[in-house]
């Protein structure tokens, strides 16, 4: 079976180097053929040669939403078409989420030229994120005053969409994820406890937390958007312990980078198992695990080997060119105890960030 994944980044490269023992052929579609996924591709196509793409390929799956509009248009009669078109926009995301009675926080939306009017709707602070790209923390803003919205106006057009979202005085951050098959077969992960800074992941572990009704929001929610294939939601749960769609993913997950180590299945090897004839793996742990992502950092800006001397840690390198923030890499640690897991996720922060 000659599988094409849309998308060159790190995300595809997981998926093909976890599904590679399941003997399929795999040609990724990108921009970048240095890129993660393009380097162990059995072909590597750029997006302009997406006709010639889709003639070799039986099926197809996206590590990335944010594809050329023209690629996109091209794609429109697959399953996860819908949910790629509602997330190429914030203001689409929440709208769906909220008609179709999802959780989600109270938010309003605006361009750049009355943004400041369409704030008075809210008691500060406020949550500001574009429309559009804003992620890994890109493009999304705290306003706790008139004055925080002078980075906004600095950094984008008046004509610019933004979606207003009320802050959340969450008491933690989870997440899991789905995957159903061509059958309507669904598995869910357990929920993992997520940390964030600045927007992006830095560390997160699973098991966390049992949830019946978080479980049944992600099951439904991937019918809803007609997906085949992996879902992934995060949650704000408030402190009277009810969830609160943040936003969701039609793709693997950087919150699911642990299952390499720990599930019987991984997200990315159930992803193709998904569209292809093999049924879905399990997604229990076999183990506690956690992960902690290496963000703008090289492997000779911190002691690797003492990283790697801890029972239970995996490296895992993309090889990309380093950059302030960016994804470099990540560390998954097991361990059969939950509370030793956590004490070796914090050395290992430590390790890489010094704190």
């Amino acid at each position: 079976m000659n599988i094409g994944i849309i998308g060159d980044g790190q995300l595809g490269w997981m998926t093909i180097f976890e599904s590679r023992k399941l003997n399929f052929n795999f040609f990724v579609l990108g921009n970048n053929p240095e890129a993660p996924a393009s380097r162990i591709a059995d072909k590597f196509f750029y997006y302009e040669d997406v006709d010639q793409f889709l003639e070799i390929v039986d099926d197809f799956v996206f590590e990335f939403e944010h594809i050329p509009d023209f690629v996109f248009e091209k794609v429109q009669n697959h399953p996860n078409h819908k949910a790629l078109e509602i997330k190429r926009s914030r203001i689409s995301e929440k709208k769906f989420l909220q008609e179709k009675g999802y959780p989600v926080a109270k938010f309003s939306y605006a361009y750049g030229h009355n943004l400041k009017e369409k704030l008075k709707e809210f008691k500060l602070p406020v949550v500001v994120k574009a429309e559009t790209l804003g992620y890994d923390g890109k493009g999304q803003y705290i306003i706790k005053n008139e004055y925080d919205l002078n980075p906004i106006f600095q950094n984008h057009s008046l004509n610019e969409g933004f979606i207003i979202e009320e802050f959340i005085d969450f008491e933690s951050e989870v997440s899991t994820i789905c995957v159903k098959d061509k059958k309507g077969n669904k598995k869910i992960y357990p929920i993992s406890f997520n940390y964030h800074k600045e927007g992006i992941l830095v560390y997160n572990y699973a098991p966390f937390m049992e949830s019946r009704e978080i479980n049944e929001i992600v099951s439904s929610l991937i019918d809803d958007l007609e997906i085949n294939g992996l879902l992934a939601v995060e949650f704000f749960m408030t402190k009277d312990k009810k969830p609160i769609i943040n936003e969701f993913a039609p793709r693997p997950h950087n919150t699911g980078h642990y299952t390499m180590d720990a599930s019987y299945c991984s997200q990315f090897e159930n992803l193709i198992r998904s569209i292809s004839n093999v049924p879905l793996g399990s997604t229990k742990s076999k183990t506690p695990a956690g992960m902690v992502n290496i963000l703008g950092k090289s492997l000779n800006d911190f002691d690797i080997g003492k990283i790697m001397e801890i029972e239970g840690t995996e490296l895992y390198w993309y090889g990309k060119t380093k950059k302030e923030k960016r994804k470099m890499g990540h560390i998954n640690v097991v361990d059969s105890d939950i509370n030793k897991l956590k004490a070796k996720i914090q050395t290992i922060n430590q390790l890489i960030y010094q704190i």
